[in-house]
């Protein structure tokens, strides 16, 4: 849903359901905290531990949902979990190949620009990715208008999909976002059949709300609350961390009581 000035303020949302439920996970300001670089991230074991085993109890039905490369995930050691890379250009199920759709030749002549473009103030970050090209600004903010003007004028002159984030602006593969990326993988085993639910931060997120709660599952906005599609809100990377272990535990606890009858 999208509130408005008069509408309740959004709940937390209840805890997973392992029976029932396929979780869809962004990765920057929803599993980590944002970074200046996007290099300078670290993963704690402990999250990419909790990971597998949210996976495990769920039957293998998490993946992450990320604008970054697959293969910039798996090197922070997740290479295990099914994931969409790239804002959905590629996909992978847990222990599968990864698949893509072609690169656009449009991306090489915007990596050109980009990276000219970034040379010429400190604090600019070109990112070069598999399937697209972003320019990130959250050392340079006066850059932004400059950075978007560059984006906007390479995506019309080359039929390019202009994303706009947390500080940057990013050219990609046209025609597929998260929204879309969550839709393929619902079609496919061990997530069809089961209700999706998907954690994200920013705008880049919107579309993998409307997507999920679309196809009645439920959205998760992390952060501050703002307008957004999704129909829950957690308050940031440590409320989320949280959940999903009060999540893990109490998964457990009844899957204990099951294992002994019901009995406490």
């Amino acid at each position: 849903m999208t509130p408005e000035n008069n509408d309740p303020p959004l709940s937390e949302p209840p805890l997973l359901d392992f029976g029932s439920d396929a979780l869809f996970l962004d990765f920057d300001g929803t599993l980590v905290e944002l970074c200046d670089r996007p290099d300078a991230v670290e993963v704690s074991d402990r999250l990419i531990d909790m990971l597998h085993a949210l996976s495990d109890r769920l039957g293998g039905r998490l993946a992450l949902v990320s604008g970054r490369a697959i293969e910039v995930l798996d090197g922070f050691g997740m290479g295990r979990l099914a994931a969409a890379g790239s804002h959905g250009s590629e996909w992978r199920l847990a222990g599968g190949s990864r698949k893509f759709l072609p690169r656009p030749e449009g991306l090489d002549i915007a990596r050109k620009h980009f990276t000219l473009f970034a040379d010429t103030a400190a604090g600019l970050l070109f990112e070069d990715k598999p399937l697209g090209a972003a320019l990130h600004y959250r050392l340079a903010p006066e850059q932004r208008d400059a950075a978007h003007t560059l984006a906007e004028d390479l995506a019309q002159a080359h039929r390019l999909h202009l994303q706009r984030g947390h500080d940057m602006v990013e050219l990609r593969v046209p025609g597929v976002d998260k929204g879309t990326a969550i839709g393929e993988l619902m079609k496919l085993a061990p997530f069809n059949g089961h209700r999706p639910v998907f954690l994200g931060d920013d705008v880049t997120d919107e579309d993998g709300f409307r997507a999920v709660e679309t196809a009645g599952g439920t959205g998760i906005l992390v952060g501050s609350e703002r307008a957004t599609q999704a129909s829950h809100v957690l308050g940031g990377v440590a409320a989320v961390n949280e959940w999903l272990a009060r999540s893990l535990q109490a998964g457990a606890s009844e899957g204990a009581e099951h294992s002994n009858g019901g009995m406490p």
